[in-house]
């Protein structure tokens, strides 16, 4: 069978070769591809393959640009990190999903399900993957708050999210402080405040702070294998990634 690896990041797309590898060696990689622009000009430029694995986040933008430019007619398996109505999304239209980081029984399974739609000589119609994508994006665009409620004294105004440095808790008060290091109280809990943010823009430090990722700085290796953010403006305490979260937090970091 002959794939093509549409993903920007070596160290996932090598990892996703190895495990093919041990599972079907008989797979072929016709290529791995790391933006929306090389991937338009190789599916022009190249039979079509069997089977693509996309990675939705790419550096140029996403990868349902592609299907936009020019006709994907094969089917595709998409790896990234989207939440769970995606998923379903995906699903529902027979296109199979991987979370990162890909193991080998999850790819199996997904090969599986390759194995039975589309090894009779079907003629794949990504027609309801196109509609898919398009709600996908509408949802996208809604799901993301653009600014949250503060409270000053009787007033409450709103704060644009853009202007937030960080989210955190202190003595059971959920407080936002802005780029111009003002601190305002939010009358939310840091969980619901996460599901609120953007998680491209936002990463959830541990369980007394969210940070931004214009107010990260730098990282210094801790003791223990944990991170010490450098955060601006500094908050009144060290701000910690657990060792856990270290690999995440890095991969965040440089998209």
């Amino acid at each position: 069978m002959n794939v093509i690896i549409i993903e920007d990041e070596s160290g996932v797309a090598q990892n996703l070769v190895d495990i093919l590898g041990e599972i079907e060696p008989g797979i072929r990689v016709l290529g791995i591809i790391e933006s929306v622009k090389d991937a338009v000009t190789w599916l022009r430029e190249n039979p079509d393959p069997e089977l693509g694995f996309f990675d939705i986040r790419l550096a140029d933008g996403d990868s349902f640009e592609i299907f936009e430019k020019v006709e994907v007619n094969f089917p595709v398996i998409f790896t990234t990190a989207y939440d769970e109505y995606a998923i379903k999304a995906f699903k529902v239209n027979s296109i199979d999903y991987l979370l990162k980081p890909i193991d080998k029984k999850s790819l199996i399974a997904a090969l599986n399900k390759y194995e039975a739609f589309y090894k009779k000589d079907t003629i794949v119609d990504n027609t309801l993957l196109l509609k898919a994508i398009e709600q996908l994006r509408l949802k996208d665009e809604k799901k993301f708050k653009k600014s949250f409620l503060v409270y000053i004294r009787d007033q409450i105004l709103p704060v644009s999210v853009e202007d937030i440095a960080y989210f955190f808790l202190e003595n059971e008060v959920v407080y936002c402080v802005t780029f111009k290091d003002k601190k305002f109280v939010i009358d939310q809990t840091l969980d619901r405040i996460s599901s609120q943010t953007d998680p491209e823009s936002f990463f959830r430090a541990n369980r007394q702070y969210i940070v931004s990722r214009k107010t990260v700085k730098s990282a210094d290796q801790h003791f223990n294998r944990k991170l010490k953010l450098n955060l601006s403006p500094s908050p009144n305490e060290d701000v910690f990634i657990s060792k856990t979260k270290v690999t995440e937090f890095k991969e965040w970091l440089e998209r």
